[in-house]
């Protein structure tokens, strides 16, 4: 498994190396980081075999196609032009395809905007990863087929919300083959966004065991990015590595 964290500053960067992370996530959140990403002339991967990933921007309104046509699409082909110019090959991006809260005539739209956003980054060279939300796997299978090339980025924290169990392992199950990338984080559950607290491994109720234990028999052993502050994510990579190194015993 290669364990990142986020970046969102050059300092960043050179904080993962010296913890002995294999990779960062930048964080291109909007224009402004677009353009400092792109005017840094940072190009990867680095010379010792550090890589980056990229996450995009939020979505804004779930339910307003108009305000998705007219800003968050050309912000997500924006950043695919910004991870093309870095020589970042993969950009987990969100989209919330959840049937119980988004509206049915939107989800076509959604779907539309979807394709139109992996054809700019097929083109570009840059795969482009669903991120899970609150979405059950029926509902990310739906958007996955109706969109060829896209993929997932499987965020076992999100999967944690608006539920009553982790939709973690059913995710996996039914979706592995889709599967690029991994965000982890813990929380205590609940039902509003306030409630994705982004807790160190272990302080909350996500069961990493039985995750973990879901991802190494999927065959996964790809990237997975601890989304914490960066004075705790070394404790949280030693648990999740505990954990891992008791699979294999």
């Amino acid at each position: 498994m290669f364990f990142g964290g986020h970046v969102r500053s050059f300092e960043d960067i050179d904080i993962l190396r010296d913890l002995g992370f294999q990779f960062g996530e930048v964080i291109l959140g909007n224009s402004d980081a677009c353009a400092c990403w792109r005017d840094s002339r940072v190009k990867n991967p680095f010379d010792d075999g550090f890589f980056l990933v990229a996450h995009g921007p939020q979505e804004g309104p779930p339910n307003d196609p108009d305000h998705m046509w007219r800003e968050y699409v050309p912000q997500l082909k924006e950043t695919i032009e910004t991870c093309a110019a870095m020589g970042i090959e993969f950009l987990t991006i969100h989209l919330w395809m959840d049937r119980r809260f988004v509206k049915a005539d939107v989800l076509p739209e959604k779907k539309a905007a979807l394709r139109q956003v992996v054809a700019c980054g097929t083109d570009a060279g840059v795969v482009v990863g669903l991120e899970n939300l609150s979405e059950p796997a029926a509902d990310l299978a739906e958007a996955l087929g109706a969109v060829p090339g896209l993929m997932l980025t499987l965020d076992v924290g999100h999967a944690q919300l608006l539920t009553k169990t982790n939709r973690s392992t059913g995710i996996i199950s039914e979706l592995v083959r889709f599967i690029r990338h991994v965000h982890v984080h813990d929380n205590r559950g609940g039902n509003k966004p306030g409630d994705d607290l982004h807790l160190p491994v272990g302080d909350g109720i996500v069961d990493f065991s039985s995750i973990l234990t879901a991802v190494v028999r999927s065959g996964y052993d790809g990237t997975m990015t601890i989304e914490l502050k960066p004075e705790q994510l070394e404790h949280s990579r030693k648990r999740l590595e505990a954990i891992l190194a008791a699979l294999e015993c």
